[in-house]
């Protein structure tokens, strides 16, 4: 009888994962913490603020909570490569779903021994046990690590958290050319997707995590009506990154890293960064007409920039101009004011004898 019920317990969970996404840890409810899109500005981050390429999800240990959950798989899958990937992401464990999607796991405390693989050809750095793309085979809902963080994930009780990130539509072994080591937001914007869309059941969502997603099991979207139109703006103005609205759209122009330049070499970065690059070009007229807008708005955002500069180079050059002409006065017109003084003091002197 415990071995049916054993049996009964674990079909469904193999049934729904060969079409949507189960949960990923092993606590009693799934809970978002930081949605994909959301715009976040860390210590990290170097000064920047960056959207969130994946979902952070609540995963302490049910029955500790000092430590980490069961990271389970999402879905019958191979893992293609696990362990160490490199400070901040931490020990990870890449997941490819039968239709070519990847699930990837970050910030692990621990990777299952017999699943590490992809050392040199996926991307992981030490501790993988293999260099080759891994071949083994998970079902849904099997533990394959332990959440919780890595020795070069430095993590207290409050950072113990689950990040996953869906990739579709990436094709190369290697994983570090999908913008996985980078702040790339054009290469990201191609590959990644939100993990929610694909799941079974709608998780869960703190407060600040930003709008909830349902979980349809990668289904398409519903068309947008006027009202879910205006409100799907009004949501992306709400720093979400939108699916529909995202590739075709470069970075944000890199103000900080002019500081040093001409104008005329903000002017060629700027050509550069368009004229000569075609993936550009075709990804913007590929996709959503806000992409479009998004850019001629940042274009008019540098024109502006760089009128500002100039205002301010004016400001100085005419500070220098006052400066020269208060020298010029000093030297040429202050001693014969004193000397006429000196003159009228003793021509008043004079008149005081007389």
């Amino acid at each position: 009888m415990k071995k049916s019920a054993i049996a009964l317990a674990v079909i469904p969970t193999l049934a729904l994962g060969a079409s949507c996404l189960v949960d990923p840890y092993a606590v009693p409810k799934q809970i978002a913490t930081s949605a994909f899109g959301k715009i976040r500005c860390l210590k990290q981050y170097n000064g920047k603020c960056l959207p969130h390429w994946g979902v952070d999800f609540q995963a302490r240990s049910p029955s500790n909570w000092k430590h980490g959950a069961d990271a389970k798989a999402m879905d019958n899958a191979t893992i293609i490569g696990a362990g160490f990937w490199g400070s901040g992401y931490g020990n990870r464990i890449v997941m490819k779903r039968d239709n070519g999607d990847l699930v990837i796991y970050s910030h692990l405390e621990k990777v299952r021994p017999d699943l590490k693989s992809g050392g040199g050809t996926v991307g992981f750095r030490s501790d993988a046990g293999s260099n080759e793309v891994g071949t083994a085979h998970v079902s849904a809902g099997e533990v394959i690590g332990v959440a919780g963080g890595t020795q070069m994930e430095p993590h207290n009780t409050g950072d113990i958290h689950g990040h996953i990130e869906y990739v579709t539509g990436y094709s190369s072994p290697s994983l570090r050319g999908a913008g996985t080591t980078s702040d790339d937001t054009v290469t990201r914007s191609r590959y990644y997707r939100d993990v929610r869309k694909f799941m079974c059941a709608t998780p869960q969502h703190e407060a600040g995590a930003m709008p909830v997603v349902a979980g349809t099991g990668g289904a398409a979207p519903a068309p947008s009506s006027p009202d879910t139109a205006q409100a799907d703006f009004a949501r992306e103005q709400d720093n979400e990154v939108t699916e529909d609205g995202r590739y075709g759209m470069p970075d944000a122009p890199p103000y900080a890293d002019y500081e040093g330049m001409s104008e005329s070499q903000i002017i060629d970065a700027e050509t550069t960064r368009r004229a000569l690059d075609s993936e550009w070009e075709t990804g913007l007229a590929s996709k959503h007409t806000r992409g479009l807008w998004m850019e001629i708005t940042r274009m008019e955002g540098v024109r502006l920039w760089i009128k500002n500069r100039l205002a301010d180079k004016w400001a100085r050059v005419e500070s220098m101009y006052a400066a020269l002409l208060a020298q010029e006065v000093n030297q040429f017109y202050v001693p014969s004011l004193y000397a006429q003084r000196a003159e009228l003091q003793r021509m008043t002197m004079a008149r005081r004898v007389n």
